[in-house]
């Protein structure tokens, strides 16, 4: 550079100085960077997505400006292992406490439960008489409704002999009382000896394929055994629909 001197007015060439410029050192943390490269978000791939600022792999947040890295998830075995895992376990308390809440499909037995809880010591045990108590009330709870009057009735029957070679039958009328097809229906009688008694093995009976609803079958049976002087019915008369 050319100026005019101040003193005697010629021109003087000056040569100013180079000014060398030191770069900043990183932040603490970050990986060194030589001068001859310089990381860029394309050549860094843990450089800040906002402001291209260095990173390290573990930083989550950029000393910068900011920005927090977004979570990624890595479905790793060990991860997929814990998922199922607690599905699995999550499954069984629901299975648990539908059992402990519920009577019917599934649900604990009362006396299960009050064994479970005197465990776990949240209830006193029971005397023996309590215990019976508790016992008959889960039998009454499982025993089945009384059966209704039966579809299928004897409505007449007597034992009478054969005008013809004197044979002895049991003859009557079984009914079909109900709205539904019966099937395979069988009367069936024990027989009695003169002292009153039934005779064993003695035991005779009639079969029916099917009866109608609100129709009746008129059967008869014959008395094999020389002994028998009476009978009594079988009942209920058995029959499928």
């Amino acid at each position: 550079m050319e100026f005019a001197c101040p003193h005697c007015g010629q021109g003087t060439r000056v040569q100013l100085p180079q000014i060398q410029v030191t770069p900043a050192p990183p932040p603490m943390g970050s990986p060194s960077v030589s001068s001859e490269e310089s990381l860029t978000p394309e050549s860094d791939p843990h450089a800040c997505e906002n402001c291209g600022g260095i990173m390290a792999p573990e930083d989550k947040v950029c000393m910068e400006c900011g920005h927090r890295r977004p979570f990624k998830t890595k479905w790793t075995g060990n991860a997929i292992f814990r998922l199922v895992a607690g599905i699995v376990i999550l499954g069984e308390l629901s299975i648990l406490g539908l059992q402990w809440t519920t009577e019917k499909p599934f649900g604990l037995r009362q006396r299960t439960r009050h064994a479970v809880l005197i465990k776990v010591g949240l209830r006193e045990e029971l005397d023996p008489a309590k215990q019976a108590s508790l016992a008959g009330k889960n039998v009454a709870n499982s025993t089945p409704a009384a059966a209704k009057d039966p579809d299928l009735k004897l409505k007449s029957h007597e034992l009478k002999p054969d005008k013809d070679n004197g044979s002895l039958w049991v003859r009557g009328v079984v009914e079909n009382v109900s709205k539904y097809r019966y099937h395979a229906v069988r009367v069936r009688f024990n027989l009695k000896g003169e002292d009153g008694k039934i005779i064993r093995g003695a035991e005779i009976s009639a079969y029916q394929q099917s009866i109608e609803p609100g129709k009746e079958w008129l059967f008869k049976v014959l008395v094999l055994d020389p002994d028998a002087t009476d009978y009594v019915p079988i009942l209920p008369i058995k029959g499928y629909r």
